[in-house]
């Protein structure tokens, strides 16, 4: 942190985030603390702010800065502002780029190495969890650093694939570090900030909103060469991202979906417009180290492994539910043999087939459907008809 960060600070506290004059300022001072120094006089001189803004700004007292800087030395969080020389290139070639970030953890040098953002929607298939869980995986493993915001489904599954290679990923929230944003992922979070970062453009205490969201959403893509989107509905912040990173001139890759999932109707759409289609993490990794790229062989996780992932990842497909309706989990006390588990964990919300169980556990059909019948006389799953299950 440097002297001019508290001004910066309260630029923001003035006049709020997700601003491009900002980045003007930038340009025309040298030295911000010289507008905060000429008081109502510079700020009129310097022709970009409106009646309202000098009047808030006005308004505005340094000591808010002070207090939150004070604030982040207590929870041992940094501050990265314009003038500091950490401040990620690649953030400040965006139109309207955050003038402070508040970091928890190490921010890797996404300037200098691969970075990828993997984001998808939070109501997560089975299938769309495995995906990212293994993508995040093994990118990180090629040596990606990988970026996504922390939240419930394709998110989190793909900061847990990172986690579980022991590689680095950054998570960008829409809040305050310190906010209680999704309380089970606390852990993940901390676990993120042990060999990457958790970050945001929003001081400590600061809560979730609707808005803050979608202005986080040009930092996920700012800070990766490209993005890469496992499922998503047509209308949801996964395609607010996409049309960041298209504005920022961002590569776009998508895995492709069911064509009857609505939640695969985003991402199999831009497979139509253009992005770069998914069938492997090597699509990825070609893309950007080339055919000849020191080859790792790519490592599926088992069931018991993606089952780690919390169970809230796998929200209700059924669509007629709201966003706060109760979110089934798998009953982790039932006893089970390790390939009655596999098959288990493998059946979450979404109706799944006696083929596609079988493809994703790699156990021959005649015994998945063995494991079927303890698993629904054990009351844990449910036939929805033509061979397709879900859990209880």
């Amino acid at each position: 942190m440097n002297d001019s960060t508290r001004y910066w600070i309260w630029l923001t506290q003035g006049i709020g985030y997700c601003n491009a004059k900002l980045k003007y300022l930038y340009s025309q001072y040298s030295d911000i603390k010289t507008l905060y120094d000429g008081a109502e006089a510079e700020l009129r001189f310097c022709g970009i702010f409106t009646e309202g803004e000098i009047s808030r700004l006005l308004k505005t007292p340094i000591s808010i800065a002070d207090d939150i800087i004070s604030r982040c030395n207590e929870l041992g969080y940094t501050i990265i502002s314009f003038d500091d020389k950490d401040y990620p290139e690649c953030l400040m070639s965006i139109e309207n780029p955050p003038p402070v970030i508040y970091v928890q953890g190490v921010l890797p040098d996404v300037d200098n190495l691969n970075s990828i953002a993997i984001i998808g929607t939070r109501k997560a298939t089975v299938y769309g969890v495995r995906t990212a869980f293994e993508l995040g995986a093994n990118l990180s493993r090629e040596g990606f650093v990988v970026v996504s915001g922390g939240a419930l489904g394709i998110d989190c599954a793909a900061h847990r694939g990172v986690l579980q290679q022991g590689g680095v990923t950054v998570c960008v929230l829409g809040c305050g570090i310190d906010y209680d944003y999704l309380r089970e992922n606390k852990g993940m979070r901390q676990a993120i900030t042990d060999k990457g970062a958790v970050i945001s453009e929003y001081p400590p205490g600061t809560a979730s909103s609707g808005r803050n969201f979608p202005q986080r959403n040009r930092i996920i893509s700012a800070l990766s060469k490209g993005l890469v989107v496992v499922e998503a509905p047509k209308a949801s912040g996964s395609m607010i991202t996409v049309g960041c990173a298209l504005t920022q001139g961002k590569d776009i890759f998508a895995v492709m979906g069911n064509v009857d999932s609505p939640y695969s109707e985003g991402s199999n759409s831009l497979i139509k417009d253009g992005a770069i289609p998914v069938t492997s993490y090597k699509d990825v990794a070609e893309f950007y180290l080339g055919v000849g790229f020191e080859h790792k062989p790519s490592q599926r996780f088992s069931d018991d492994v993606i089952a780690s992932v919390p169970t809230k990842l796998r929200a209700s497909t059924d669509t007629t539910k709201t966003d706060n309706s109760p979110l089934p989990i798998h009953n982790l006390e039932a006893v089970l043999s390790e390939d009655e588990k596999n098959v288990y964990y493998t059946i979450g919300n979404e109706p799944v087939h006696v083929d596609m169980l079988a493809e994703l556990t790699h156990l021959p059909v005649h015994k998945i459907l063995t494991i079927i019948s303890v698993l629904e006389m054990s009351d844990l799953i449910r036939d929805v008809g033509g061979r397709n299950y879900v859990i209880k």
